[in-house]
């Protein structure tokens, strides 16, 4: 199998969210701003809101980004197997890769929503 295979697979938006959840928890935002950060309404309500979104949304992304590279590195490997032509390989890992991206985000804002809600809405 080529090196292709394996570096533009389902693995690779795995890889995305562990880079940019590590980068995140290692430089998070400090103040609520509309570039940087988890920036839904519910976590720009004040800072403590922000700070608390913006710390488990990264943490998210590193524990989900470990489990789908997990996956994407299974899914080539089998995939590697089998014996399928180049073409065929490419077009399977694009159907995995555009749904787990964005079941992904998707399950981190529903998560992120779901703490904060938890988290603050009794308190705030």
């Amino acid at each position: 199998m080529e090196l292709l295979h394996w570096m533009i697979g389902p693995q690779l938006i795995g890889v995305i969210f562990i880079i940019v959840g590590y980068i995140q928890q290692r430089f998070p935002p400090r103040k609520i701003n509309p570039l940087y950060g988890y920036r839904m309404p519910s976590s720009m309500k004040n800072q403590q809101t922000w700070d608390e979104g913006n710390r488990y949304a990264a943490r998210y992304m590193v524990r989900s980004g470990f489990v789908l590279t997990m996956l994407g590195v299974i899914t080539t490997t089998f995939l590697g197997f089998i014996n399928i032509d180049k073409d065929t390989f490419m077009m399977i890992t694009a159907m995995l890769l555009i749904p787990s991206a964005i079941g992904s985000c998707i399950m981190l804002v529903v998560s992120t929503e779901k703490h904060l809600s938890r988290t603050f809405d009794n308190k705030i």
